[in-house]
């Protein structure tokens, strides 16, 4: 039995010496600290190869303490997600094994450092108990483990929201911590020290180039692969979330393709689209639920024949389960394993050519570029279904790509990226509106063709779809008249 916790924490080193400010000063009114000793071992397992630290992922087992046991942390947007299996034994339990799976390319979990922790633990505590804060001063002793151990020591200080707390008052601890000479943390966590590499890929986008922002942009994309592949296997599969990483991923092959080996580029590609296309099939189904169970809720009880949304549920539920199960089949395999093989490569060291490393203005060229094919779909889209969808996944990139620009702080890449997502969005509704309709006709056909079901219905919504999907195309004429002639 595992369970998660989102950690939302700020890490600070400190010098042996230092000393903590008036935590007095630092609590709010009504509020109390309390603290408390403890001392941690902790046990951290890697392939030989490092694939777990490659994707920024970290697997220990830790003895005393209040959280013992096993603990695998997985990068999040916001902070990392912390799984947790309280299992005392030193081996592996089967629940995180088969998490990690396809993070290890079936290289075996072994040792690779142990680190000694003496912790102060402060925690910020309201009159009913309620956790709003941690503040962790820690004396670390780390030893790597290999043909010569490494043995190293030092200080730093973790403050961690609880939830009762607040980032604000994150912040504040923080600014009081730097002001008494604190500095943030040179590394992500005490294994990557410890070990005294980088781990999980460069994320800075600030040296000025256009490398610098696209490998932050690929970064955050790939850790949401790694995301997506562990909630999976831990039966939570976040499919949206998924595929939009795949999509802006691949997005960025595209529109920055002159940046990359191209046939690096090519082969990641290729791989993407199969997972994708096994994504999209459990997607498709959770979106067509959630729309018809609405359509049908609004419907007239008069033009309702029949167990209509019983049947609609039933259908769409055992073929997402279907496809559900060809997904988790797909991520047993060699070739998933080999594609999250190519994502750790790309996180860590993307191929890039020399065009990277152009200043990052540069890039402004390749948006600009997204922009026009996004025009040229547009103008030639008209009614036509399929080249709207097209035109879909041009707005797609295009507003990707005004991500990635955004991240260096570009004003206008940020208003292109909204004002774009609105395009995409009505483009996507369409999308829905033809799937939806294709969809209920199928039913509709088979309701006909049995005994005992009626048609009647499922033609009604589909006139209903039908109707939504032409308001749109007038708006889409509307509002981006000048693009389509």
């Amino acid at each position: 039995m595992v369970d998660q916790v989102l950690e939302r924490e700020d890490k600070f080193d400190v010098p042996e010496s230092f000393r903590l400010p008036d935590l007095q000063e630092l609590a709010p009114a009504g509020v109390r600290w309390e603290t408390e000793e403890l001392h941690l071992q902790n046990t951290y397992h890697d392939t030989p190869s490092g694939h777990l630290a490659g994707f920024g992922v970290t697997l220990r087992h830790r003895e005393g303490g209040t959280d013992a046991g096993w603990h695998l942390k997985v990068p999040e947007e916001d902070g990392r997600v912390e799984v947790r299996d309280g299992s005392a034994g030193d081996e592996l339990p089967a629940t995180l094994a088969d998490v990690v799976v396809g993070l290890r390319s079936g290289e075996e979990l072994s040792p690779v450092a142990r680190v000694t922790v003496t912790r102060t633990v402060h925690r910020l505590l309201t009159g009913d108990g309620t956790l709003l804060l941690e503040l962790a001063d820690d004396r670390v002793s780390g030893v790597a483990m290999g043909e010569e151990a490494r043995i190293s020591s030092w200080r730093e200080l973790e403050v961690e929201l609880g939830p009762g707390g607040d980032e604000e008052l994150q912040r504040r601890v923080g600014q009081q911590l730097l002001a008494a000479g604190a500095t943030p943390s040179a590394t992500a966590s005490k294994l990557q020290r410890t070990l005294g590499s980088p781990a999980g890929g460069t994320t800075d986008a600030g040296d000025g180039t256009v490398a610098a922002l696209v490998r932050s942009y690929l970064a955050a994309q790939c850790r949401q692969i790694v995301r997506g592949d562990v909630q999976t296997r831990l039966g939570e599969p976040p499919v949206h979330k998924f595929r939009v990483a795949i999509r802006r991923l691949r997005s960025t092959l595209r529109v920055f393709g002159p940046l990359f080996d191209p046939d690096a580029a090519q082969q990641l590609e290729t791989e993407l689209v199969w997972l994708a296309g096994l994504l999209g099939q459990v997607r498709d189904r959770d979106v067509l639920s959630q729309r018809l169970a609405g359509q049908l809720a609004e419907l007239p009880a008069e033009v309702v024949l029949g167990p209509v949304a019983a049947h609609v549920e039933t259908t769409l539920s055992l073929e997402r389960a279907e496809h559900l199960s060809r997904l988790t089949e797909a991520m047993a395999g060699e070739r998933y394993a080999a594609l999250m093989g190519l994502v750790r490569r790309w996180l860590t060291d993307p191929p890039l050519t020399a065009e990277a490393d152009r200043p990052a203005k540069d890039a402004r060229r390749h948006l600009r570029r997204a922009g026009k094919k996004l025009d040229r779909r547009l103008q030639a889209a008209g009614g036509d279904v399929e080249a709207l969808h097209r035109a879909r996944k041009a707005a797609k990139r295009y507003r990707y790509a005004a991500e990635l620009l955004a991240q260096a702080g570009g004003k206008k890449a940020a208003r292109i990226a909204e004002s774009t997502s609105e395009l995409q969005t009505l483009l996507g509704e369409h999308q829905d509106s033809v799937v939806s309709a294709a969809f209920l006709r199928r039913l509709g056909a088979a309701a006909g063709a049995g005994g005992g079901q009626n048609g009647f219905t499922y033609g009604y919504l589909v006139a209903r779809e039908e109707h939504r999907a032409e308001q749109i195309r007038a708006e889409l004429a509307r509002r981006w008249g000048d693009q389509q002639s």
